[in-house]
Formats: C-alpha cells, sequence, structure tokens
C-alpha cells in the first residue's frame, strides 16, 4: 500500500534534472509530443526514447520507479506492437506467421486466416514509441517536480488558475487513489478471495474494488471541494507565491532546443509532404527531401 503510494508520488532531490524550472519542463513536454507525432522512422523514435531515458539517470530516481517505468514501456510497446501484427490491414503485407489458417475447418472459413504481418510489427513499433517517448517524458516531469512548482509553473503559463488548481489536484490524488486500491485488494485476498484468477475471478475482482474506489473518490471530492471554499478559494483575482520561478540558462536552453527542434521536423514533413503529394516541388530542397525519407 505505502509502495504503491511511493512509487506515484514524486522524488525530490537536488540534481540537474529536478532543478529544471517545471515551465520548461511543460514546454518540453508539448514540443515532444508534437514532434513525435511527425516522426514515422522507428529508429530515430528509439534514439529520442533513448535520450529521454537518460534523464532518469541524471534524476537519480528510486529503483522502485524505474521498475515501474520498465513495466509501461515493455507492456505498452508490446501490446502494441503484437495487436497491430495481427490486425494490420493496408497493402504490401507480409506474412511471417499462421495462427489460423485459411483451410482450418469453422476457424478458417469464420475469420479468413489469422496472420503475423511483418509491415503490422513496424507500425506498431512506430505508434508504441510514440507512446512510450511521451510517456517516458512525463512521468520524470511529475516524478521530478513538486505539486506546489508544478501548479506555480502552470499558471505562470497563462493556464487559469482554477483549471491548474485541477490539474495539480488530480495528480496528487492519484497516488492516493493507487494506495487505497492496494488496499482493496490486500482487503479481498485476507478474505480468501484470488483476485489474479482468471475469469469470473478478474470481472468479481474489478467489480469489487471499483464501487469502494469510486465512493472514496467522491467523499474525498466533497471534502476537498468544501476545504477550498472555506479557504477563500475565488476571493482573490491575483495570487502570490512562496517560491518565485526564474529561469536560468539551462532553461532557456531546453525551450529553445525543444520548440526549434518541434518546429524543425513539423516543417520539414510538411514541405516533404507536399512533394510526395506533388503540390510542391523545389529542386533547392532535394537534399532535405532525401533526409525526411530516411530519418524522419
Amino acid at each position: 500500500m505505502i509502495r504503491a503510494r511511493t512509487i506515484a508520488e514524486p522524488t525530490i532531490k537536488d540534481t540537474i534534472i529536478h532543478r529544471i524550472d517545471p515551465r520548461a519542463k511543460i514546454i518540453l513536454l508539448i514540443s515532444t509530443a508534437f514532434a513525435v507525432v511527425a516522426l514515422d522512422n522507428p529508429e530515430t523514435m528509439l534514439i529520442l526514447l533513448l535520450i529521454s531515458l537518460s534523464g532518469y539517470a541524471l534524476a537519480k530516481l528510486p529503483v522502485s520507479k524505474l521498475k515501474a517505468l520498465c513495466v509501461l514501456l515493455v507492456l505498452g510497446l508490446w501490446g502494441t506492437m503484437f495487436s497491430q501484427a495481427l490486425f494490420y490491414s493496408q497493402l504490401p503485407r507480409t506474412v511471417i506467421f499462421t495462427i489460423i489458417s485459411p483451410g482450418t475447418p469453422y476457424l478458417g472459413d469464420l475469420t479468413g486466416g489469422f496472420f503475423v504481418y511483418q509491415e503490422g510489427f513496424r507500425y506498431g513499433a512506430v505508434q508504441g514509441l510514440r507512446s512510450a517517448i511521451v510517456l517516458s517524458i512525463g512521468l520524470l516531469m511529475s516524478w521530478t517536480t513538486d505539486a506546489r512548482n508544478m501548479l506555480n509553473g502552470l499558471v505562470r503559463l497563462r493556464i487559469p488558475y482554477n483549471i491548474a488548481f485541477m490539474v495539480v489536484t488530480s495528480m496528487r490524488f492519484l497516488p492516493i487513489i493507487l494506495a487505497e486500491v492496494a488496499t482493496i485488494v490486500t482487503v479481498q485476498r485476507l478474505r480468501g478471495f484470488k483476485p489474479t484468477r482468471v475469469g469470473r475471478g478478474v470481472i468479481k475482482t474489478a467489480i469489487n474494488t471499483l464501487t469502494p474506489t469510486l465512493a472514496s473518490c467522491v467523499r474525498r471530492a466533497s471534502v476537498l471541494a468544501i476545504s477550498v471554499e472555506g479557504r477563500a478559494f475565488r476571493a482573490y483575482d491575483s495570487r502570490t507565491y512562496l517560491k518565485e520561478l526564474r529561469f536560468t540558462f539551462l532553461d532557456k536552453a531546453i525551450i529553445f532546443t525543444g520548440i526549434s527542434i518541434a518546429l524543425v521536423i513539423i516543417i520539414s514533413k510538411v514541405l516533404y509532404g507536399l512533394y510526395a503529394s506533388e503540390i510542391y516541388y523545389s529542386s533547392n530542397l532535394r537534399e532535405l527531401y532525401t533526409f525526411v525519407r530516411d530519418v524522419l
């Protein structure tokens, strides 16, 4: 229970990653999200993922958080790649493994055959790497940023205070909800129930876990609403903060690099798309077209 809550809560240390301004982290996350949507090369995206994972080494996060990250990345990548390999519908398709042959009685006639496609693995790798990159940077940001600094950063980015407060509050509630779910599962095990049993066990576990969790969330939300209103949540138009945020040279460099790389990737992909669609072509951009085709 305590372990589940500890994994979700931020770990505050004095490292170069922790000292980065929360506004720089947010802008870097948004820039990365736009950049990975435009990328289509799995090799390039893998390099970008490795770069994002290097931040965890600099942040010196606990082993429990690193294990949780590995589980999420492996499950997400493998699940996306395998599902796309099975249900890939575009052409051409290269069959590398047959699960159900079209000649199989009943099942073959019903499904028309069930195959694993090579192109599906590649397409799934691209989709999975996109999610993995954003997930790794997002978790690094949330695990290395205090909730108060995150709220301050969102407000400094001109996000309305009400919305920023709700976002940070939801992040603060996540560790508590995880701890409550772990408590509920432990109680079920103490009563002799097997939550991991395949079949009805999984369904019953989900129902028995969801009901008290939702009830607890509603109760906590009601208490929180009364608490913030009792402390004059909307009484003042402007607010002061204990810690004032100031950009350092590193913060400015991160923001400039993130935005510049995202803009270069997006503009290059747009120009290549115009060339591929025979809408616009310039002989001066031939090297750019080659670079986008081979790298991006």
